[in-house]
């Protein structure tokens, strides 16, 4: 297989950059490691979105409990307050 890639210079730096990370000093090698990198990254990325979009929603749940707890125990304390005390 052969890649072209034109303006090289333009690329160099990441280039170099990508061969760091795949630890390949062949720049094909490098492409094909960082292509299939990325494809997992990907996958996880959208694994983590899902996991902070149940978290978010278990917040909103624990949050909405919360408040209905608070609610109640005013409702409580206000119904407390209002009876007459018999000494």
């Amino acid at each position: 297989m052969a890649i072209t890639i034109r303006d090289i210079d333009k690329h160099y730096f990441m280039i170099e950059e990508l061969k760091s990370i795949t630890e390949s000093n062949v720049t094909t090698k490098a492409l094909i490691k960082g292509g299939y990198m990325a494809v997992e990254l990907g996958k996880e990325l959208e694994q983590e979105k899902e996991k902070r979009i149940k978290a978010e929603q278990a917040l909103n749940d624990l949050q909405q409990k919360i408040q209905h707890y608070l609610s109640s125990h005013q409702a409580l304390v206000d119904i407390a307050a209002s009876k007459p005390t018999h000494n």
